[in-house]
């Protein structure tokens, strides 16, 4: 008896004992951005079908849109824990899924960021500035966070994130005094930095795509599984055997084409610096070069140039946002010393009644790429 009981209160010791070391949660993991934004994804509100992220800029601040907001309250509470956190590892499968890879959370983050532009407007129009500018920062951050999970679409994710929150933001930075503008720019300048396109395309490109299929050929073994594996990737039976009919009917030839598309990454990525107009001039040519000759390049080579520009309209904006705040801060001859990366001098700055807009030299489809800041008066007359 004294045997049993000693032997129960042994073991109730052990179960109220300490964990062990290796099974106490790790405390980083909690320090991971993306788990939060996860919980922002899951319990965001049903969005009407026909509605996209511009019109988060437009849309009336009836009811509805309040009621709406206010249905994403948990969703942007964790967006704005989320903000506030430095590292954001989303955890995708690039390396085992290859193309087959799901990205669901670009598109939460895509309509987070609609939603935060929603109350970012409601709470301008309610005079609560702080917490305005809060939706704003916190919604930028999280395309910078969302651009980072090594793929070229999620570059493309956070450039949209960032013109979308900067061109609404922008409307009310003139209401802004200069204390709250310092402290605005500051808080800009410290986000953390967004993936670049030219990371990307070893990452999401030439490792989760090219290296991914090259093994993914090398696991196959006979013609069918080699046929399956390529109608996949072509998207049809008919597309995948003209591919392979293309590359000499084998996994060899189909191996050989896969390894002479390796060196373009590298040799793209070393033209990321040209001007826009020159970037294309020069890849496109070489890029079409191969295309003639090489099917599997022509099946997984990216469209660099579509990449490239807007990259370069997301580098000319972050200047454009930049000089905004110089000439809001210090007046319009600020704009002097702000210079045009796409030009020989400063941005083009053009009054209006409301405002201003900045204009870069750096065109795309016939217009240049710009900033309003404000909003005109007579518009809303």
């Amino acid at each position: 008896m004294v045997k049993s009981a000693s032997f129960l209160l042994g073991l109730a010791a052990l179960c109220a004992a300490p964990a062990a070391a290796d099974d106490k949660p790790d405390a980083d993991l909690g320090a991971n951005a993306a788990l939060k934004y996860w919980q922002a994804f899951s319990t965001l509100p049903k969005l009407d079908e026909g509605f996209s992220s511009q019109d988060a800029r437009t849309a009336p601040l009836d009811d509805k849109t309040k009621e709406l907001v206010a249905g994403a309250a948990y969703s942007l509470q964790e967006m704005h824990y989320a903000a506030a956190l430095p590292r954001c590892v989303w955890g995708a499968s690039l390396e085992e899924d290859g193309i087959r890879t799901r990205l669901p959370y670009l598109q939460g983050a895509r309509n987070l960021a609609a939603l935060a532009v929603l109350r970012m407007r409601i709470r301008f129009a309610n005079g609560q500035t702080t917490d305005a500018l809060n939706d704003a920062v916190d919604a930028l951050t999280m395309g910078r966070h969302a651009s980072r999970d090594g793929t070229l679409i999620a570059v493309l994710v956070g450039i949209a994130v960032d013109q979308l929150v900067t061109d609404a933001l922008a409307e009310h930075l003139p209401e802004l005094d200069k204390a709250t503008l310092k402290q605005l720019s500051a808080r800009l300048d410290a986000m953390p930095p967004a993936q670049s396109w030219a990371d990307a395309m070893w990452t999401g490109e030439e490792h989760a795509g090219l290296d991914w299929f090259i093994r993914q050929v090398k696991q196959t073994k006979d013609k069918d599984q080699l046929l399956k594996l390529l109608a996949e990737v072509a998207d049809g039976p008919d597309k995948g055997k003209e591919l392979l009919d293309a590359c000499g009917g084998t996994a060899e030839g189909v191996l050989k084409y896969a390894e002479e598309t390796r060196p373009l990454y590298a040799a793209v990525v070393k033209k990321k610096d040209l001007p826009p107009d020159k970037f294309e001039a020069e890849t496109e040519a070489m890029l079409q070069k191969e295309a003639k000759s090489n099917p599997i390049f022509k099946l997984f080579f990216p469209s660099v140039s579509k990449v490239h520009r807007a990259d370069a309209r997301y580098q000319a904006r972050q200047a454009l946002r930049k000089a905004a705040f110089a000439i809001l801060i210090d007046g319009p001859d600020a704009v002097k010393a702000q210079r045009d990366p796409y030009g020989d001098g400063p941005f083009e700055y053009v009054p209006f009644d409301g405002g201003f807009e900045l204009r870069s030299q750096l065109k795309q489809q016939d217009k240049p790429i710009s900033l309003t800041v404000g909003r005109r008066k007579d518009k809303e007359k």
